[in-house]
């Protein structure tokens, strides 16, 4: 298992993405695409994520049952790799900086607000927050998961991120369909966003960075996403800026990040993984030891 982590992380950050028609969570977003109707209630929505999970969840979790270990093993890594997404996220980012006018369009890439007549300084905020809130919900979110409940674990945390992003938005359309999905992964990402958080100090610690007013910025937040205040306000402290979506929330101290602030953004996200990383694998290897493929299910198999 610890095999299986190891060579995913590696297939992520020398590869990349793979193919959208190879892509699972592609399938679960096209399922719930097709069945979202405007103002259903809680049922329907919930009606919609079992529809669009479990048949994904099923087929991707085949290669389990595959007797040839070597195909069974490369087939896992790839499941696995398409949980989370270090390279792209990264590369989105970096992309963004120095800032010009096509960072918007870059930028927009990886947030839901419209960037199209935003200043240089919002859009620096953008990048910045996605930076570390997609870094929980795509990487550290996961691969915890992962740890517990294995293959499935993962799975299951990153679909039920996607149907967030689908059918979670809080408009008068979706409220009432979106509840069971936005509560869901709520409660998926609720551990590893506070758990992430507590790398980013550690991380900014080691980098000089100023962990006092790291924690007054999350101690003075003010966010309705209950996970997503942890690493957007502890990035914000850290940096010594102001994260701030319009009309939505403003956090942290001083002003907006520039570019500068972007790429110091960039450093502490590789430190923070790095520490995560090295962490969850020494955790693997105290339960699980050097497998192939032994445990596919997690912790919980060992119970």
């Amino acid at each position: 298992m610890l095999a299986i982590l190891i060579f995913a992380i590696f297939l992520d950050l020398i590869i990349g993405e793979p193919p959208l028609l190879a892509h699972p969570v592609v399938y679960v977003g096209k399922i719930s695409e097709k069945l979202i109707k405007p103002y259903r209630g809680k049922m329907y929505g919930v009606f919609i994520w079992v529809s669009s999970v479990v048949p994904v969840l099923l087929l991707c979790l085949l290669p389990i049952y595959v007797q040839i270990r070597i195909v069974e093993m490369l087939i896992l890594v790839y499941v696995l790799k398409t949980t989370f997404s270090i390279r792209l996220l990264y590369s989105i980012v970096a992309r963004a900086s120095p800032l010009r006018e096509d960072s918007r369009k870059v930028v927009q890439n990886i947030v839901r607000r419209d960037l199209s007549n935003a200043s240089m300084g919002h859009v620096a905020s953008a990048a910045i927050e996605s930076l570390f809130e997609s870094m929980v919900d795509g990487i550290t979110s996961p691969i915890f998961w992962f740890l517990f409940l294995g293959l499935p674990g993962a799975l299951l945390q990153r679909f039920a991120n996607t149907m967030d992003s689908m059918v979670g938005y809080k408009t008068a359309e979706l409220i009432r369909e979106g509840y069971f999905s936005a509560k869901i992964d709520t409660i998926l990402n609720y551990i590893p966003a506070r758990l992430t958080a507590l790398f980013m100090l550690l991380a900014g610690l080691l980098l000089g960075l100023n962990v006092r007013k790291a924690v007054s910025s999350l101690r003075e937040a003010k966010m309705e996403s209950p996970n997503a205040k942890y690493p957007i306000s502890i990035a914000a402290g850290l940096l010594g800026v102001r994260l701030e979506k319009m009309n939505q929330y403003s956090v942290g101290f001083g002003d907006l990040p520039t570019s500068t602030h972007i790429e110091l953004a960039l450093i502490l996200f590789k430190m923070t993984l790095l520490l995560y990383l090295v962490t969850i694998l020494v955790c693997y290897y105290y339960f699980y030891g050097f497998s192939l493929l032994s445990y596919p299910y997690g912790l919980i198999e060992l119970l």
